[in-house]
């Protein structure tokens, strides 16, 4: 996987990948008014939408697929004054925690597919990347 990026005069990075290209207007923005997407936007969605891809892969391919699918991410944000050049704050700022509510149905028993999502998890690229640094929580909501 190779990754180009260009910096437009007005600060914009467009990322280039091998299929196509999208704008990134920041690394992370606190303005609720910007109508952007940031990097940190990006890599939320990237492992939220990650985490729920190699669930759904791994279910599939055991005979047991899931569901009326849903999941929503919540990420916290360490020391975001740091970032923001604060004077008197000078710890790193760093993703701290994502914690996703996963909602779905199965035909499974409540503790066998729940097993199952934690052994599709152990073959998740971006979560085993992610997980040793920061928390990832994930909380299952089976639909009976």
């Amino acid at each position: 996987m190779k990754y180009r990026g260009i910096v437009k005069a007005d600060g914009e990075v467009t990322v280039y990948t091998e299929r196509g290209s999208f704008p990134c207007s920041a690394e992370m923005e606190f303005d609720s008014k910007k109508d952007t997407d940031t990097a940190v936007n990006y890599f939320s969605a990237g492992l939220l939408s990650g985490i729920l891809h190699g669930i759904l892969s791994y279910m599939k391919k055991d005979g047991n697929p899931l569901e009326e699918v849903e999941a929503k991410a919540e990420v916290v944000l360490d020391n975001p004054l740091s970032y923001l050049s604060v004077k008197g704050y000078e710890e790193t700022p760093r993703i701290a925690k994502v914690k996703v509510d996963l909602y779905f149905y199965s035909f499974l028993e409540e503790e066998e597919v729940l097993a199952k999502c934690e052994e599709a998890l152990k073959k998740n690229i971006l979560y085993q990347t992610l997980s040793p640094t920061v928390d990832i929580e994930i909380v299952y909501h089976l639909s009976l």
